[in-house]
């Protein structure tokens, strides 16, 4: 058995102990608000992290109130004299797989010292170097990945980001349909088993487009990271209209598109997956519809959650269900994947 494969299919385990572990924390993470003094929200991490703090940025932004903004850390690190007067007075949220990446810690320690950032942290590691440098840490060793793509670190975090959302715009249904999620990740997982493991090992595609709008296009994007470093296969990801504007001419018989469709449009969604299919793709849709009107390969159906940002946590999970099984049906180890380390440090 490979190690991603138990931290890949652990995860509602994992998910139920963070949730679990959220809910205890939840009086220190409102003290916390109540006495901060902020007057933004700040989301920064790198690589995978990066991608779903955009997807926070807009949930945040969405449910209103507050000025809320995403960075990659290596960008506040090495352009902070840009961002100075923007960060004065922030609130920073901060995800990290290892707590020791160096752009984070360096951002992170710039900000608090010349515009005085507080800062919550999120990690898989006790006593990092992260959180030492946070006001607030939120420790979860149980979510921690050790092989080179984040996984369940990464589905724990997404959920993270939601809950503490929740927490900060008072956003009670938000708050019980992440523990809805919980509760029905298993459940999803027996239900797409055999259908992602068979368009994974298909050995019919050797590149992939992710195409994803609004709060899922953060955690597309992560998705995307995850099958390319762990398939060590070109991928890349797209807007869902726009991709004709950028990236439809590298579309062809060999790619698989995964398009994440949106509940409010079916007419033109339609005819960009005609589109596609044209150009030879196989198309997985992954979408609220119960029926595959989109004529996909596959049609995934995720939980018609009130909130569309809940629907990332199986959407991540499928993506890297995908990842996994198209590893093996290359001979690759997904332990390892492109070879690149599970971190990096300047």
């Amino acid at each position: 058995m490979y190690k991603v494969e138990e931290e890949l299919f652990s995860q509602p385990i994992s998910l139920r102990q963070t949730g679990v572990y959220l809910q205890s924390m939840e009086a220190d993470i409102k003290d916390f608000f109540g006495i901060s003094g902020f007057y933004s929200i700040t989301f920064t991490g790198c690589g995978t992290m990066y991608a779903l703090c955009k997807s926070a940025e807009l949930s945040l932004k969405i449910r209103g109130g507050l000025s809320t903004m995403s960075y990659a850390a290596g960008d506040l690190m090495l352009n902070a004299e840009y961002y100075r007067d923007m960060l004065n007075g922030t609130l920073m949220i901060v995800p990290s797989r290892s707590g020791q990446t160096s752009e984070v810690l360096n951002a992170v320690q710039r900000f608090r010292v010349e515009s005085g950032a507080q800062t919550i942290s999120i990690c898989p590691r006790k006593d990092s170097k992260l959180a030492a440098v946070s006001d607030l840490a939120l420790e979860m060793p149980w979510t921690l990945d050790e092989t080179v793509c984040a996984t369940r670190t990464a589905t724990s975090t997404y959920l993270t980001n939601l809950y503490i959302i929740g927490l900060l715009s008072g956003d009670l249904v938000l708050l019980n349909e992440i523990r809805e999620a919980i509760d029905h990740h298993e459940p999803f997982i027996r239900q797409y088993a055999a259908e992602l493991e068979g368009i994974g090992q298909s050995g019919t595609w050797d590149k992939i487009v992710v195409i994803a709008d609004g709060e899922l296009a953060g955690v597309a994007e992560a998705g995307m990271i995850t099958i390319g470093r762990m398939c060590g296969i070109p991928a890349i990801y797209s807007n869902i209209l726009d991709i004709r504007h950028s990236r439809i001419g590298q579309v062809d018989g060999r790619t698989l598109a995964i398009v994440v469709t949106s509940p409010l449009d079916d007419a033109y969604q339609s005819v960009l997956t005609r589109d596609l299919a044209k150009r030879g793709a196989q198309i997985m849709t992954i979408s609220s519809k119960k029926e595959n009107i989109f004529g996909a390969a596959l049609n995934v159906t995720l939980p018609d959650y009130q909130n569309y940002g809940i629907r990332g946590i199986p959407l991540l999970y499928s993506l890297q269900a995908i990842a996994f099984y198209k590893a093996i049906c290359d001979g690759k180890n997904p332990d390892i994947g492109d070879g690149s380390p599970p971190w990096v440090r300047l």
